[in-house]
């Protein structure tokens, strides 16, 4: 049998075993060399998926409507054409119905004095009729208090009590989700409590929180969160205490990643004595369509502001880790933004090389002159 030892070449070389040393050789140097060039783009990636950048958002004025400055405004909501405004102060907080063509109060229920109301919300839910094998849609008005760990439901048309609920902690904000969270839930509500986290309540238990969600914006944890408006999707949008911009959360991952700074309104159509900006309600649409060529609007005030304000506001399609969301493919992403697309590219580079020198070695040597014979 023969060996690689035993065949030997010109000079008395062993051509096939030192063939075979330096193909292995050359394979393993050119392997360390695709890792080190595309290696650094994989890391980048991952490290710019842990990372998320909050991109500005800017705005566009509709309409301007009165408010009542003596309003210490702790949450808004639209219903049937109607604001619906929670406010705030010992003595002074309420929940109001409020004519959005004037600005006009047209029915006020007055907390008692030791209650300082905070965050409201209206939610809607199937009832059962007792009477017939049927259900119909009720909806009622949801608000919290900030210490005093007691909330009310009030009827939606008359703001008669109509039962109270109690929580742990201090109540900031509040709204009713549009949306499954991440323990698969879809009936029940966000709370802020001026922390770095919004807790998830089912409606039947505001005893235990079914999901604590911390917020993080630049790479950090963000606290002071107030007043919050839950969005279609997995979105809740929400303002922060002494600060004039509203901030895009995605609920399942908890980043901001967007936000919309309302600073240059404020200082253009506001009162010196107007307080912080605290009131978010998103404007119902028929069947929830939006013409493609209409932005979505919403309705801000804040505490003893002079104005409502509707704004048209751009929110871009982005995930859970603020990534444009492309819609050419179901997957959502690219075949580079994978680990497997990096050893796909490795494995055929590594084909390429293997084939080409097997190429070279089948290839007839030169003719060697008559000093080598």
């Amino acid at each position: 049998m023969e060996h690689c030892s035993d065949t030997v070449g010109p000079k008395g070389r062993n051509i096939m075993c030192c063939r075979s040393s330096s193909k292995i050789s050359q394979i393993i140097l050119v392997s360390i060399f695709i890792s080190s060039v595309f290696s650094p783009i994989f890391s980048a990636q991952d490290e710019s998926d842990n990372f998320s950048e909050v991109k500005e958002v800017s705005f566009d004025i509709i309409s301007i409507i009165p408010h009542d400055t003596n309003a210490f405004t702790q949450g808004l909501e639209i219903y049937d054409g109607k604001f619906y405004e929670s406010t705030g102060l010992y003595g002074e907080s309420s929940v109001r119905i409020v004519n959005m063509s004037t600005g006009e109060v047209e029915l006020q229920w007055n907390l008692s004095e030791e209650h300082f109301g905070e965050g409201l919300t209206i939610h809607c839910y199937q009832k059962n009729e007792s009477n017939f094998n049927a259900s119909k849609s009720t909806c009622e008005i949801y608000q919290l208090t900030w210490k005093e760990q007691i909330g009310f439901i009030y009827n939606l048309s008359t703001l008669e009590p109509l039962k109270d609920f109690t929580y742990a902690g201090e109540g900031w904000g509040l709204c009713s989700s549009k949306s499954s969270n991440m323990a698969g839930s879809n009936q029940g509500f966000w709370i802020s409590d001026g922390s770095t986290y919004l807790q998830y309540f089912d409606t039947s238990n505001f005893s235990n929180s079914s999901q604590i969600l911390e917020i993080i914006a630049f790479g950090s944890p963000i606290d002071k969160w107030n007043e919050l408006e839950c969005l279609d999707g997995p979105y809740v949008l929400a303002n922060r205490w002494y600060d004039d911009s509203l901030y895009h959360i995605n609920t399942n991952s908890g980043n901001v990643c967007q936000k919309v700074d309302f600073s240059e309104l404020r200082t253009e159509f506001e009162l010196e004595s107007s307080g912080v900006l605290n009131g978010i309600a998103l404007s119902p649409r028929n069947d929830n369509i939006i013409p493609e060529n209409q932005s979505q609007t919403y309705w801000i005030t804040g505490k003893n502001w002079s104005n409502y304000y509707e704004v048209s506001i751009d929110f871009e399609n982005l995930d859970e880790n603020c990534q444009i969301i492309l819609e050419v493919d179901s997957q959502n992403q690219s075949f580079f933004n994978s680990k497997i697309g990096y050893f796909s590219i490795l494995f055929l580079l590594l084909l390429v090389f293997v084939s080409t020198s097997k190429k070279r070695q089948t290839q007839k040597p030169p003719r060697l002159g008559n000093d080598e014979e």
